[in-house]
């Protein structure tokens, strides 16, 4: 994938991620609301384009994690919208659906490039290793959001990845699970169930990139 087209990703996620902490502060708030902190999993494109396009680090394990997991995170999230959705701020519901259409669109195009630059073989990115090392990514990132969770609980809920050890997932289905089973091991399920399906996700891909060589 191009850099160049990496970093105006990212320069473009910032841009709209920076519009909508404005808003947000100033037209819904009145103050800081630490839910809305941008370390969601469908946050992580402003960080990574921008690392990658910037300094060429993470590679075929960012692109992969970009693709597969923002595949399945920007597609989930245009299906069940509730997450981005605001009764009387059309402006804010409208980011929400370009941000995850942009995340599909990111996804895509990392897969079609990648196809164009190895047209006799599979891509290093459709890897079943390189799959593996952007899942060891998302754990870490996973990792890290799980701390922020708990470090910033005295400031208010703060639930992200939603793996929150405070409260039951928001998510749908997964807050049954929490509720049925208790909260660690609903997070290993929530956590696991993410995982398998940026796994189909990515089998997708490369049952696509066979047929097309």
């Amino acid at each position: 994938m191009n850099r160049k087209t990496m970093l105006a990703f990212g320069i473009f996620f910032l841009v709209m991620e920076a519009a909508k902490q404005f808003y947000l502060y100033f037209g819904v708030f009145g103050e800081y609301n630490v839910w809305y902190l941008p370390f969601q999993l469908c946050s992580m494109p402003i960080y990574l384009c921008i690392l990658y396009g910037l300094t060429g680090r993470g590679g075929v394990p960012l692109l992969t994690l970009l693709m597969d997991y923002g595949m399945l995170g920007g597609a989930l999230s245009l299906i069940y919208h509730e997450g981005f959705t605001f009764a009387g701020h059309p402006l804010l519901t409208a980011h929400g659906y370009i941000w995850h259409t942009a995340m599909v669109i990111l996804s895509i195009l990392i897969f079609s490039s990648s196809i164009k630059q190895s047209r006799s073989a599979a891509p290093e990115v459709l890897s079943f290793k390189s799959y593996c090392r952007a899942s060891a990514l998302f754990l870490a990132l996973a990792a890290c959001a799980f701390v922020i969770d708990i470090a910033l609980h005295p400031f208010g809920d703060c639930d992200m990845f939603y793996i929150s050890p405070f409260h039951n997932s928001s998510q749908p289905v997964f807050g049954d699970v929490d509720a049925a089973i208790g909260k660690p091991a609903g997070i290993i399920i929530y956590l696991a169930a993410v995982i398998v399906g940026a796994g189909i996700v990515h089998t997708v891909y490369y049952s696509i990139s066979r047929r097309n060589r």
